[in-house]
């Protein structure tokens, strides 16, 4: 807010760019301007806000404070809130500082010494235009978050809300939310109707000859800026029904909530499938389409599952709208969506690392970003939304790190299999035949589906044999690898694993790199070629892969994924390291650290730490190169390779690291780790 709007739209345009060249995406016409918000000011129609007494005895109703979790910032005054709950606001904070008696059950704050128990408000403005449903359209909805414990009987609490909805008139419905405290959210189980309405109708387009409403509860999602909401859905309509050829297109609108946006193109005479796995929300879509006879089918279910089974019976679809969460489409839905065909995806996003790394997924899955539409849903923040279009096109060339015509390094992205694997739509190998010069590739090195890095191929079984052969007697493989915890400075975890005839003697030896959030950066290297030997290595020893599904731990890979966007494993193939099986040269091939795994990297720590792994050449990018024979092998040179920030005692004591074709290499450590001994595994535990 330091800046002028024409400097924030700037900035934003600039964010959206910054975002998409990670992954190296740009719109076929450039990234469209950032147009000015119909209203900058006095525009959000929703307020969650906490309640509080302060020592002074006055009450807050405002925001936590950016860096004081126990501050609440009050906010009388706030530029951005509608005026109808800027009034709404005044009146509940001037009840609660001296509650009437009729009231004190919903209004006393939580804490006080009247016994209060509301902590927070949530409230939503509707809008109404409909003249033959005045009773049902517009004004406001109102959800009390109250302390369970605290919290009057719920009779007393309704008679409290039949007064407060005769004192305001403006509220139609008033709920509360009861909390437990230290649970950290209440769920919509938790919510109880104290008085009017349990939903409302919302007007989309109040301008339009026929306004389409939607259905609005307590718990719903609503856009918060009313006109740019309308823009939005208007662009919607356009950008999917242009150019397709046909009258009334077949849409299908996933991550549908309430159903706004199915809505308002059925309206616009289009055929929708709505697909979302909320029943409260899909009810409230399904009695809104059926009152305005709109042609609107609605699915209850996972998107991922719901688009397979569509798949699977060949449903046909000209489009596929998309307005997800922020965490974004999941890797099987996206692959979901790609497998049936449409010929266009207009995706709409609020968060844009996690639109690029979809955007980037789907690129292989042959839809090309065509063009980018950005939005201003809220002025006056840092938040930007967008709307993409997506066309059929070919699939995304592959990464070609190294190739002389016998041996060929590709760089594999996540979420892809490196040979053709049934589960998976595609593979690098096929993308490789197809996109390079039609030979064939057979594997020396891969990687796991969730995993990415440097994979190995040759042009015939007999050579690929060969070179699997040199790798096993002199190759070298180095993983960079977030794990869960603080893990020691070095060691090496020795530990059987489950083959075809039975347990492996295995060892990998790791060095941390670095700490970042609560969690280490690790390199390892393993001394054989075992089936997930990282993963379930380091899971043994209580430092899990952060987003590992399989060995992971589960409440930290929800979080990661929620708030940095990782949806796989956080390893990566970085370096590889052989003797040529023709020429007996040594080859040393880096592939740089995957987008995707940069910026979760980057949002869970800070920029210090890239920049320092950077610097120690840790995250890969070195040009693959063939040695000289009178070159010395990186074994044989020497440097620092421990986190400058870390505690003296942390440090390796004088120990030094091989050096990089580029100089200094953290991807080496010293010969006398630590020892960890983990226990030997039993049952399907690894299987696969």
């Amino acid at each position: 807010m330091h800046l002028g709007y024409d400097a924030q739209r700037v900035e934003k345009r600039s964010r959206i760019e910054r975002a998409l060249g990670r992954y190296g995406l740009n719109p076929v016409g450039g990234v469209e301007p950032l147009d000015a918000s119909v209203g900058v000011v006095a525009y959000r129609r929703r307020a969650m806000l906490v309640v509080t007494r302060g020592r002074d005895g006055g009450v807050s109703v405002g925001l936590h404070g950016r860096n004081d979790h126990h501050l609440v910032v009050d906010v009388p005054g706030c530029q951005v809130l509608s005026p109808r709950i800027l009034a709404f606001v005044a009146e509940l904070r001037g009840l609660a500082s001296k509650p009437p008696p009729a009231l004190a059950s919903l209004v006393a704050p939580h804490g006080d010494e009247l016994g209060g128990a509301l902590m927070g408000v949530d409230v939503r403005e509707l809008s109404g235009s409909l003249a033959d449903v005045a009773d049902e359209t517009g004004g406001l909805l109102v959800t009390l978050t109250l302390d369970a414990a605290s919290a009057r009987p719920v009779d007393d609490l309704r008679e409290a809300a039949r007064v407060l909805r005769q004192r305001l008139p403006e509220v139609r419905g008033v709920a509360a939310q009861l909390r437990v405290v230290g649970r950290p959210s209440p769920s919509a189980s938790d919510l109880v109707l104290l008085s009017g309405a349990a939903e409302l109708r919302d007007v989309i387009d109040p301008g339009a000859a026929e306004p389409t409403y939607q259905l609005v509860s307590h718990t719903s999602f609503l856009h918060v800026h009313r006109d740019q909401a309308g823009a939005l859905y208007g662009a919607l309509a356009r950008l999917v029904g242009d150019g397709l050829g046909v009258e009334r297109a077949r849409i299908l609108d996933l991550y549908g909530g309430t159903g706004a946006i199915a809505l308002v193109l059925a309206r616009a005479g289009h055929h929708v499938t709505m697909v979302e796995s909320q029943p409260a929300a899909v009810a409230l879509a399904t009695r809104a389409a059926q009152a305005q006879k709109l042609p609107v089918d609605v699915v209850t279910g996972e998107v991922a599952s719901v688009v397979k089974t569509l798949a699977g019976v060949r449903v046909p679809f000209d489009a596929v709208v998309v307005n997800p969460p922020r965490r974004g489409i999941s890797p099987a839905a996206r692959e979901a969506i790609a497998s049936l065909g449409a010929r266009r995806i207009v995706y709409v996003a609020c968060e844009l690392d996690n639109l690029s790394r979809d955007l980037d997924h789907l690129a292989r899955l042959g839809y090309a970003l065509r063009s980018l539409q950005p939005k201003d849903m809220l002025p006056l923040t840092g938040e930007v939304e967008v709307v993409a279009v997506l066309e059929r096109a070919a699939s995304r060339l592959p990464v070609v790190l190294f190739d002389d015509g016998v041996l060929f390094a590709l760089a594999k992205p996540p979420h892809e299999a490196s040979v053709p694997l049934v589960d998976y739509p595609s593979s690098l190998a096929e993308r490789a035949c197809d996109a390079l010069d039609g030979g064939a590739f057979a594997p020396v090195l891969t990687v796991d589906p969730s995993e990415s890095g440097v994979c190995l191929f040759a042009r015939t079984k007999e050579q690929a044999e060969r070179f699997r052969a040199s790798l096993e007697r002199s190759g070298r493989i180095v993983y960079l690898a977030a794990a869960r915890g603080v893990a020691p400075v070095k060691g090496a975890i020795a530990r059987e694993l489950l083959g075809e005839d039975g347990p492996v003697a295995a060892r990998s030896r790791y060095r941390r790199l670095a700490i970042g959030g609560g969690h280490s950066v690790l390199r390892v290297v393993p001394e054989r070629l075992a089936p997930h030997q990282v993963r379930r290595h380091l899971a043994a020893v209580g430092h899990p892969v952060l987003g590992d599904m399989r060995y992971g731990h589960a409440p930290t890979n929800r979080y990661f994924e929620e708030k940095h966007g990782l949806d796989r494993s956080f390893v990566h193939l970085v370096r590889v390291e052989l003797d040529h099986a023709d020429t007996g040269q040594r080859v040393l091939i880096e592939a740089p650290l995957a987008p995707d795994l940069r910026v979760a990297l980057l949002r869970a720590s800070d920029e210090s730490v890239l920049r320092f792994l950077d610097q120690k050449q840790a995250l890969g990018g070195s040009a693959a190169r063939v040695m000289s024979p009178d070159e010395p092998p990186p074994s044989e040179r020497a440097s620092e390779s421990v986190y400058p920030g870390a505690p003296a005692s942390h440090r390796s004591g004088g120990t030094t690291a091989p050096m990089s074709l580029r100089g200094r290499n953290p991807l080496d450590f010293d010969e006398a780790p630590r020892t960890i001994r983990g226990e030997l595994v039993t049952g399907d535990e690894d299987e696969g």
